[in-house]
């Protein structure tokens, strides 16, 4: 142990009387020790030094409070901090205790729930708790981006112990959000008042966790020492390094891979004018005449309806009222206004062009959504603010960039098809519910609010990116682990076979060492590695079972008992392993050796689940690959990790993010766009796949949903007037 227990340690009664696993609640002992070793002994020696920081406070407590609250603080902390650092520990001693007692699945619904709160639910908060809420996130922000690789580790460690999903930092018992809660209620519970609770917290800050990453690191070191996945360890996803192609040969931009978690907006995109918009809607429009019947006269002219007129009648309309659909939505001005004036009018073509433009944009969107999701509700919503906007501001259409299509293609973004319902965040579906809420609002000024959605929506993609990419490093690091046991069970098949080679043994001995024996082994690469003494002292007891086996020599006195500990640490019954290591060093008695016995044990052998059974992959029988698949093979060997990759499903079109693949095994983890495991395969069924065209690589050039669907209503235009220009990307 790095740190040798101190004499001053105070009990941990909570965590002696909880009803945890032995190992746990070892574990959590030597977690409590070093916490007050690290953090609240150097704290407790650091109060007399305090008091001078809080003789200045005039801490009066609530004002409807009496007695105690309105002591000095320097009183206070003289007279109760022996018992407010008693108190701490005892909090932390409960937090420990509760590990497993309280499952933070409801802590998560409470969460959600509260994401959720009805006008009700709403109520005034006090100061003093805005105060305290804040210093709280803003010490755990701090302390968390300090020590974020650790605290990481550490959220995967105590995952273990607690049995459950792996933590959240704001939600690991000893982290920094989590400490700094419970020393505020120990603080309160030892009846400090806000001054004096928010100045101890404060000091806490800076003088204590100001050391936590070496705490982390330290606690991270006992918890390997402790067993806790000793191997426990990460290296950040980067792409694999390739040889630089040739300038001649050199990859657009357009045509990378795209492995960002969600496009952005290309700079060429804005290549197009309203003005040339308005040139292929009035080519259309012409082509339309064209085919006009000779009986069919031109409708006569009719007084424009100016864009202000427009916009009144827009912004005094109940949404409940107007159609779902921008066509309805003309019609439904055109007789509003008729109405109003006595006769038809007409709408201006700057406006009417506007109406055709954004209902060809919300068509291609539409086509691109899952059934049945949540998008669809909130793009009818936002459809009266966007053409409130486009009206008097037609750079909407032609600046890839502009708020109101950032939020157009966030919301679109939640429901594309190629996502699933796996892929939507529930957190950021409520958030997104809330910004569209309040740009629908009537009488908003729509410009502002589409600029103020675009900022809140910042925070809440950073947000999801960070979520998805701790969900898709733990999937990695599960990959990583089963590779390992993949190569071990390979390597200790090998050993076995090369053993066994040239050599006449019973088949019953066979299978026992190609069962039992092989999970030992393979047990044995994954703790001590291919180098070690323990290692090569079990390829040579392999070779001297079988030669024991065939009669070839006696086994060694000694290897029946190292047989036999190896047998029962796999986690063979003692009975089943002393019999297998008797019949492997040829030992066994004769009354054992009954051929009852030993089908017995062969069908208990076979009904065992084998150590590392499920990571080694079935080599599917399929035919060579053609050229066109081993092409594909070779450039699938090159992508790098993060490339999205779209696949031909019975549901539909899916898109999954290639995380990782084994150089060794040749497996391919494929995780969803929260980061969550989304299938695995093997690099050659990918290849097929790719070349069979049921797959294909998501390239950066393709854009977001919202610039498709743009690029899908400009061709449109281009086709129908005849139009010669590319449309714009």
């Amino acid at each position: 142990m790095p740190f040798p227990p101190s004499m001053r340690i105070p009990p941990a009664p909570a965590l002696a009387s909880a009803g945890l696993p032995r190992r746990v609640r070892e574990a959590l002992d030597t977690v409590h020790g070093l916490v007050f070793e690290l953090l609240v002994d150097p704290f407790d020696r650091l109060l007399p030094e305090l008091e001078p920081r809080v003789a200045h406070i005039q801490d009066r407590g609530a004002q409807h409070a009496v007695g105690v609250a309105y002591l000095d603080p320097v009183q206070m902390l003289q007279r109760r901090g022996r018992a407010f650092i008693s108190r701490f520990m005892q909090e932390i001693d409960e937090e420990l205790a509760g590990l497993r007692a309280a499952p933070r699945d409801a802590a998560a619904a409470a969460d959600a729930s509260a994401l959720r709160l009805a006008f009700d639910d709403l109520r005034l908060v006090d100061e003093d708790e805005v105060d305290e809420e804040t210093e709280v996130r803003a010490i755990a922000l701090r302390a968390e981006s300090r020590a974020a690789l650790p605290l990481q580790l550490l959220c995967q460690r105590f995952a273990v112990l607690a049995a459950s999903p792996a933590f959240d930092p704001s939600r690991l018992p000893v982290g920094p959000r989590r400490l700094s809660e419970l020393l505020l209620r120990a603080a309160d519970a030892s009846g400090f008042g806000i001054g004096l609770r928010v100045a101890l917290l404060q000091e806490f800050d800076r003088r204590v966790l100001a050391q936590y990453p070496a705490f982390a690191e330290a606690l991270n070191a006992l918890l390997a020492q402790q067993r806790v996945m000793p191997g426990l360890s990460y290296v950040p996803l980067r792409p694999r390094p390739r040889v630089a192609p040739a300038a001649a040969d050199a990859i657009p931009e357009r045509e990378r891979p795209l492995t960002g978690w969600t496009p952005q907006p290309l700079a060429e995109a804005d290549t197009v004018t309203f003005q040339l918009l308005q040139e292929l809607l009035a080519g259309r429009r012409t082509l339309a005449d064209r085919f006009r019947g000779p009986g069919q006269p031109m409708a006569a002219a009719r007084p424009e309806l100016d864009t202000e007129a427009v916009l009144g009648l827009l912004e005094h309309a109940e949404p409940a009222s107007l159609p779902r659909d921008f066509e309805g939505m003309r019609q439904w001005l055109l007789l509003q206004a008729r109405h109003q004036r006595g006769q038809a009018v007409a709408l201006a073509p700057h406006d009417a062009d506007t109406f055709e433009l954004l209902g060809m944009m919300y068509a291609h969107i539409a086509s691109q959504l899952r059934a049945g999701s949540s998008a669809a509700g909130m793009l009818d919503q936002l459809r009266v603010p966007l053409l409130r906007l486009a009206l008097v501001d037609p750079g909407f259409f032609v600046r890839s960039a502009h708020p109101a299509r950032e939020v157009l293609n966030a919301v679109a973004e939640t429901g594309a098809a190629w996502h699933g319902a796996d892929g939507t965040d529930p957190q950021l579906v409520q958030h997104l519910q809330r910004v569209v809420d309040e740009i629908a609002r009537p009488n908003v000024d729509v410009a502002g609010a589409f600029r103020g959605a675009v900022q809140a929506l910042e925070a809440q993609y950073q947000a999801l990116a960070r979520r998805s990419e701790i969900s898709e490093r733990r999937h990695v690091e599960a990959a990583r682990g089963k590779e390992k046991l993949a190569v071990a069970r390979r390597r200790s098949t090998a050993v076995i076979e090369d053993a066994l080679a040239g050599v006449r043994l019973p088949l019953f001995h066979r299978n026992m060492l190609r069962q039992a024996w092989a999970d030992a082994l393979t047990l044995a690469h994954l703790r001590y590695g291919e180098d070690s003494t323990e290692w090569q002292g079990l390829v040579d007891a392999t070779r001297e079972l079988v030669r024991a086996g065939a009669g070839l020599a006696e086994a060694p006195a000694e290897l029946q008992p190292q047989a036999e500990q190896w047998l029962a640490t796999v986690g063979y019954h003692a009975d089943d392993a002393a019999r297998i290591s008797r019949i492997l060093t040829a030992t066994v008695h004769e009354e054992d050796d009954d051929a009852a016995s030993r089908t017995e044990l062969a069908l208990r052998l076979k009904s065992r689940a084998r150590l590392g059974e499920d990571a080694v992959p079935e080599e599917a029988d399929l035919p060579p690959r053609t050229a066109a698949e081993q092409a594909q093979y070779e450039r699938a060997r090159t992508l790098p990790f993060g490339t999205w990759i779209e696949f031909d499903e019975a549901e539909g079109r899916v898109r999954r993010r290639l995380s990782w693949l084994s150089p060794v095994t040749g497996n391919v983890l494929f995780v969803n766009l929260r980061g969550q495991r989304a299938g695995e395969s093997t690099l050659d069924m990918l290849a097929r796949r790719l070349a069979a065209g049921t797959a294909r690589v998501v390239t950066a050039g393709e854009g977001r949903l919202v610039d498709r669907a743009w690029r899908a209503a400009l061709q449109s235009l281009r086709g129908l007037a005849g139009g010669s220009q590319e449309a714009p990307a």
